[in-house]
């Protein structure tokens, strides 16, 4: 695994694993919870999670599989299959996009296009769940507002 250096604490690439899910290595800014979304940005160090925030930065959506402590360094996915990821209540259709607007996960209330703040895609309709099956899309995305 990476060494941690004084002068960059995660390396820069992404990666793939067998199961087609995307990850990438960053230090928790706070005690992160299981399977919930995350923005995913870069300081001094290397990457490091932020909370989802009405901003319209550049970043990753990362969701990590356990919780995780402040500080700990540990792998976030940002691409790929996420069963039961934690959401505001949504009512979404399968293969809608999800995005973040004002802060929040929302149903972008189409298919997934690339538009500004669509991270993944919903593959089971829901009708008011704070759950969702998902596919993050390992790009950066541009929040919108």
């Amino acid at each position: 695994m990476f060494e941690k250096s004084t002068t960059q604490y995660t390396p820069m690439l992404p990666w793939e694993d067998a199961d087609g899910k995307v990850w990438i290595r960053c230090r928790a800014h706070d005690d992160l919870t299981a399977k919930t979304p995350y923005k995913v940005i870069l300081d001094e160090y290397g990457y490091i999670t932020a909370a989802l925030a009405d901003d319209v930065y550049n970043y990753y959506v990362g969701v990590p599989e356990a919780n995780v402590d402040s500080g700990d360094f540990f792998k976030i996915q940002i691409g790929g299959y996420v069963y039961a990821m934690i959401t505001p209540s949504l009512s979404v259709s399968a293969g809608h996009a999800l995005s973040i607007y004002n802060g929040a996960v929302a149903d972008a209330g189409a298919d997934y296009s690339g538009a500004d703040g669509q991270f993944a895609v919903n593959q089971v309709a829901t009708d008011t769940a704070t759950i969702h099956n998902v596919i993050l899309v390992p790009e950066r995305v541009k929040a919108t507002t």
